[in-house]
């Protein structure tokens, strides 16, 4: 979701208040920046109206356009805000390793093979961390720069080299300075040890940023809400 120009946020708002004749401003679990994939974004929205969620569902689908799809749609407690009460998220970073003129917008297309070996012991690293305050964007450093990690891990997936990470929150390009900083550890631009220690207190900040359109959203988890 953007400030400027058309967001998947703004689109939606429109749509419903077309049929539903009311102010809508739904709420998402997460921005994603240009270039960045949702897999499983959710949104909630309050509406006086009636009618039940799958036909909301149904209607919004009708009017969305194509690159916008509502995969389900559920009513859930008054109090419930997509964005606070989440979890845990998951993003995925794929990488084509072959050069593709298909798959250019959909991964980042390197055309070269990484160490899986070396990745993992980097995503090791990055699982046990609790600061990430030099794997973002400065300006959107917080007081509190610890996340939860649960999940860091590389894989091999349908052509793909495949990155997953599960954490309580996510700071600003956090991911993809992740990654910038993982496959050059691969290629040897940067040893382990330097990256190690990127996660202590020091002003360190990473300076590789994958590029955004291999990074995707692909789980959000609501404790005792299942949708």
């Amino acid at each position: 979701m953007q400030a400027r120009g058309r967001t998947v946020q703004g689109v939606l708002s429109e749509k419903l208040r077309m049929f539903l004749k009311e102010d809508i401003k739904p709420t998402g679990s997460g921005r994603t920046d240009t270039g960045v994939h949702a897999l499983a974004q959710y949104a909630n929205f309050f509406t006086l109206s009636l009618m039940d969620a799958e036909t909301i569902a149904y209607k919004l689908n009708r009017m969305l356009p194509p690159d916008i799809a509502v995969t389900g749609c559920a009513e859930v407690p008054s109090g419930f805000n997509a964005r606070r009460d989440a979890g845990r998220r998951t993003y995925r970073y794929l990488i084509c390793e072959r050069l593709s003129a298909i798959n250019r917008g959909l991964s980042w297309v390197v055309g070269r093979r990484f160490d899986i070996e070396i990745l993992n012991q980097a995503a090791r690293v990055a699982e046990s961390a609790r600061s990430f305050h030099n794997f973002c964007k400065v300006k959107s450093r917080k007081r509190d720069n610890a996340c939860r990690i649960y999940r860091s891990c590389w894989s091999r997936y349908a052509g793909f080299l495949r990155y997953e990470i599960t954490a309580d929150r996510f700071l600003h390009n956090m991911v993809r300075y992740l990654v910038g900083a993982m496959t050059a550890v691969s290629e040897g631009r940067e040893n382990l040890e330097d990256f190690k220690n990127r996660f202590g207190n020091s002003d360190n900040k990473s300076k590789y940023l994958a590029p955004p359109h291999g990074l995707y959203l692909a789980n959000v988890e609501y404790e005792g809400i299942k949708l």
